[in-house]
């Protein structure tokens, strides 16, 4: 029998974590000095910068200066867990997920928490979800932000509140385990802070010509907002516009078929119009460089900065 005791109180539950490996980022990378050889002098020259690439399929990662020092999608996603195993956060029943894209340059882990879960305005539940992203090719940096998944639409339900970004570290080969443990459990606090932010967005009416407006700001449809202000009606804009915008068509359905009807004319049926077409709009790009766990991240972003450049983070 092993006499070896546990440290955190999270260790099982990070445990059977482990034990489903790494999916999609189950790889390792190396770094090579880059060369290049001008055709005029048939002399190979050695570059100030050195290339990332992985070492199953030779796929370049991203390229920087010689003093980067690349960390392994998989020494990423140990690292989240040994976080969230040092954190105070509940971790019973947690789910893991990982995907990756452009060839392996760009990593997401989200993990939803069901032990915390919470009520929404409208009786839904919502349970607190954290998404760790982390790049070669100079996206972004290691990042864990907080969210939160409505049971009954599947939304992801985006934080705009408190600091988003829980734990940030430009390199991820200087993580502090420790540090990051006991910030994140911070997301709790952020988590309440938007649960009031929600029910105050439940009582503030909006109209069809105001929610139309809010996803012409999401998507910067300036074409869009210049004929609202100009008086004319949301059908006859998308009628008009000179090229069809299926993102703001998407958005205009959901908000009369689905949200309005609902949740009622106000501001928290707009969000869940936003962060349903955030999550669950198909992707016009067909590139095979872009998967979907790259585009939801954009578009979260999108209706994040959206709200954030709005007032209605003051409206509790």
């Amino acid at each position: 029998m092993s006499t070896v005791i546990p440290m955190f109180s999270n260790n099982s539950a990070l445990q059977t974590i482990r034990d489903g490996g790494y999916g999609s980022a189950d790889f390792d990378v190396e770094t090579a000095p880059l060369t290049y050889l001008p055709e005029s002098q048939g002399i190979k020259f050695l570059s100030s910068k050195s290339v990332i690439y992985r070492t199953d399929t030779g796929a370049e990662l991203g390229v920087h200066g010689r003093g980067y020092k690349a960390v392994p999608p998989k020494a990423m996603i140990d690292t989240t867990r040994n976080i969230l195993e040092r954190s105070d956060l509940c971790l019973d029943n947690m789910k893991e997920r990982i995907d990756t894209s452009h060839d392996g340059a760009r990593t997401f882990v989200q993990y939803k928490l069901p032990e915390h879960t919470y009520q929404t305005p409208d009786g839904d539940e919502a349970a607190l979800s954290l998404l760790a992203i982390t790049s070669f090719d100079g996206t972004w940096p290691f990042m864990i932000s907080a969210a939160a998944v409505q049971y009954a639409c599947t939304n992801q339900q985006v934080f705009v509140t408190g600091e988003v970004a829980v734990y940030k570290a430009k390199h991820t080969q200087a993580l502090d385990i420790e540090h990051g443990g006991r910030v994140i459990t911070k997301s709790l606090a952020v988590f309440e802070q938007e649960r009031e932010l929600w029910r105050a967005w439940h009582k503030k009416e909006q109209t069809d010509r105001q929610a139309f407006n809010c996803f012409a700001k999401t998507l910067k449809a300036t074409k869009a907002l210049e004929l609202s202000a100009e008086g004319h009606q949301p059908e006859d804009i998308l009628n008009k516009m000179p090229r069809r915008n299926t993102s703001l068509e998407y958005m205009w359905n959901k908000w009369n078929s689905v949200y309005r009807k609902r949740l009622g004319g106000n501001y928290w049926a707009v969000y869940n119009t936003m962060t349903d077409w955030s999550t669950h709009a198909p992707s016009a790009r067909a590139s095979t460089m872009v998967n979907i766990a790259a585009v939801k991240n954009q578009r979260h972003e999108a209706v994040r900065s959206a709200i954030v450049s709005s007032d209605m983070r003051r409206a509790a």
